[in-house]
């Protein structure tokens, strides 16, 4: 085989976010208050409900999850303390979404008390891009992004690359342009997961687990990648891979992206 084209891309990570971004999040977020309010009282108009569409639901999902639990852990106390204690909760909260959402509630300054956690989406930025603010670090399109439209044969990408990025060959649409635009969510919302949870586990000191992460997502990417894929790249002597790995220089994660053909 020979290589058709390769796009290689070292994630960026913001020291902040943009100001309109919190801005935005803080405003959406609050001014939603009253939707919630009336979703969940809606949803669960009285205590019936509740212990049926939350209390019981949830007491039935804990114990399959605590099914094959043995050892040290005295699973059918746990599951009997969690099942009786949801049981008897609907007062609590009900009281609880009242005064969080109701009229008056405590949620505006709720969120901008907890705006600086929000502050973490640069971690995703870094991943994404954010098309509102082209400069660096941020990016139209940062790495996760780049691979998947290039894979689609999207020459936009080629146009905002930075230092961060390199492209080597000539660009060829590796998917079906159906399959591949269904596709393309789930290849992004897993490498950016991956990603994320690969840089906080190297800021923990947990290097074998980020590359752990990082393979683990490979693996889940490269069957999103065989649904994806044209005719012609599903034919014997054609390799399309999407990986994900740690740039140590960097520390950061990168994405390589490669399409190779059969050798002329």
């Amino acid at each position: 085989m020979s290589m058709q084209w390769q796009y290689v891309g070292t994630l960026t990570l913001p020291a902040d976010i943009p100001t309109a971004v919190l801005n935005e999040w803080r405003e959406t977020l609050k001014s939603e208050q009253s939707r919630i309010y009336t979703a969940l009282t809606t949803k669960i108009p009285g205590e019936p409900e509740f212990k049926d569409r939350i209390a019981d639901a949830s007491s039935d999902r804990f114990e399959e999850f605590l099914a094959s639990v043995g050892g040290s852990w005295d699973a059918d106390e746990i599951k009997i303390k969690q099942r009786v204690k949801l049981a008897r909760a609907y007062n609590s909260w009900k009281s609880g979404i009242d005064a969080a959402y109701g009229e008056g509630g405590y949620f505006p300054d709720r969120v901008d008390a907890k705006a600086d956690k929000f502050k973490l989406v640069r971690y995703v930025l870094g991943a994404v891009g954010y098309k509102a603010d082209p400069s660096a670090p941020y990016g139209v399109w940062n790495p996760v992004v780049m691979g998947v439209l290039l894979l689609r044969g999207d020459t936009r990408p080629l146009r905002y690359m930075d230092a961060n990025d390199s492209f080597n060959g000539s660009l060829h649409a590796c998917f079906d342009p159906t399959r591949g635009r269904y596709v393309t969510p789930a290849i992004i919302a897993h490498a950016v997961k991956a990603c994320v949870l690969a840089k906080f586990a190297d800021e923990g000191g947990l290097t074998a687990m980020r590359d752990t992460i990082l393979s683990n997502a490979n693996t889940v990417i490269a069957e999103f990648v065989a649904v994806a894929l044209n005719d012609e790249h599903k034919a014997e002597g054609y390799s399309v891979t999407y990986e994900l790995s740690w740039d140590a220089a960097a520390a950061l994660p990168k994405v390589t992206v490669t399409d190779m053909h059969p050798a002329a």
